[in-house]
């Protein structure tokens, strides 16, 4: 691959996101994530990368395909509020975010005030009670505290505070479900981390009796020695399962010209291993009182894999698939991996890629949760164009949310 020019790298953005939750676990938004050709996450006034480059890299991409229907956060810079250029947005699509180490001046706080008035929701990133900051606090709308050691121990007695000023507030780097419910109890309106996708441990060690039913279906529809009859039968006999995987077989998402009317049929069409894939996936969404963020996280890796794959040339797209997808399982059933795999009898590549993230199938599932996390791909995929890897994640999160939408439309599993 040719390296990039300095036109090209001006142009290339590598886009993450993290999503923000409110207290039922729903997601309210997103935080896009930057980091431009060179590996930089964080914008500076004297970068080629200024906060409007950065805000028309997200347009010309689009926000509907990276954010969904929810709203984006998007961190800016001094230079911004204090310059004042349009944003190519809608008011009600963005928060524009402002960051922590920001000089705060009168320059600054009218910027600020301006946005404010024009109708634009603002917030202040990190907030960790620095008093440097505590002018920009009337102005936003969100304040989102940092959890730290050195914040935890202060919170009781500064959220009072916050709180009387009509700010809502979002915990951020929540990283267990205990902290969770803690912050919760004090009176946190939303929060960030990667609680969510943390298996909760139960004392008993075992699944639940939901989960336990749902992976004996999993584990059969995954058995690499299966007939295909027995697949077609399982999902067939499934009224909720065998709808679900009919709709979404028959939907514009997948684009076939000809009506399917039967498991059988969709096998024949699609190949067993994505109707496999498929049929996991919404035995998976049956599952009680798990966040869809999380369904929604294995939809994007499925397909950013599946895509990864095919740019880079090497395996069998459906298979990374498959490992993108049950890359979530341990968050969907509430254990940790070595607790329930022995139980699939999945094919060894794929237990060795989503336990171990090693071959091929591993190394692409590594790459997928880089650009997830907003860092560059370093495994099999780095040598690719970043204008590529960043299609692939944003054509990746469409896909996931249309089939998303599709999901919440159809009948429950049972």
């Amino acid at each position: 691959m040719s390296p990039l020019s300095t036109h090209e790298k001006a142009r290339t953005i590598q886009v993450g996101r993290q999503a923000i939750f409110d207290r039922d676990l729903n997601v309210f938004a997103y935080e896009l994530l930057y980091r431009d050709a060179q590996g930089d996450c964080r914008i500076t006034d004297v970068d080629h990368a200024s906060s409007m480059t950065l805000l028309n890299a997200f347009m010309e991409m689009g926000l509907d395909r990276v954010a969904g229907p929810h709203k984006a956060f998007i961190n800016l810079t001094r230079h911004f509020f204090v310059n004042m250029p349009p944003v190519p947005f809608d008011r009600e699509r963005v928060v524009l975010e402002i960051l922590e180490d920001v000089e705060v001046d009168d320059a600054l706080l009218a910027g600020v005030a301006n946005m404010r008035e024009q109708g634009f929701e603002l917030a202040l990133d990190d907030y960790a009670f620095q008093p440097p900051l505590k002018p920009l606090l009337p102005e936003v709308h969100y304040i989102k505290v940092e959890i730290n050691s050195d914040t935890l121990p202060v919170l009781a007695r500064e959220l009072p505070g916050l709180r009387a000023g009509g700010a809502r507030l979002l915990a951020e780097k929540v990283e267990t479900r205990e902290q969770f419910e803690q912050l919760k109890e004090m009176g946190f309106d939303y929060f960030q981390g990667y609680f969510f996708a943390r298996p909760v441990m139960i004392q008993s060690r075992r699944v639940e009796e939901n989960a336990s039913m749902v992976m004996q279906l999993i584990a059969r529809l995954n058995d690499p020695n299966v007939p295909i009859n027995e697949v077609v039968s399982l999902v067939s006999r499934d009224p909720a399962l065998s709808y679900k995987v009919l709709r979404y077989v028959n939907s514009s998402a997948v684009g076939l010209r000809t009506r399917v009317q039967s498991i059988q049929h969709a096998v024949v069409l699609m190949g067993l291993q994505r109707i496999r894939a498929w049929a996991t996936l919404f035995a998976m969404s049956g599952l009680d009182s798990r966040p869809s963020e999380i369904i929604n996280l294995g939809l994007l890796r499925a397909n950013l894999c599946e895509r990864l794959c095919r740019l880079i040339g090497q395996g069998t797209p459906e298979t990374a698939y498959t490992v993108g997808l049950l890359s979530i399982l341990d968050a969907m059933i509430g254990l940790p991996f070595p607790d329930f795999m022995d139980e699939l009898p999945l094919a060894d590549e794929i237990k060795k890629a989503i336990t171990e993230q090693s071959g091929l199938y591993g190394q692409l599932l590594k790459d997928a949760v880089a650009l997830e996390n907003n860092q560059l791909p370093h495994a099999v995929c780095a040598e690719l164009d970043p204008n590529d890897t960043v299609e692939a994640f944003a054509a990746s999160s469409d896909a996931a949310f249309q089939t998303l939408a599709l999901m919440d439309t159809s009948p429950s599993h049972s």
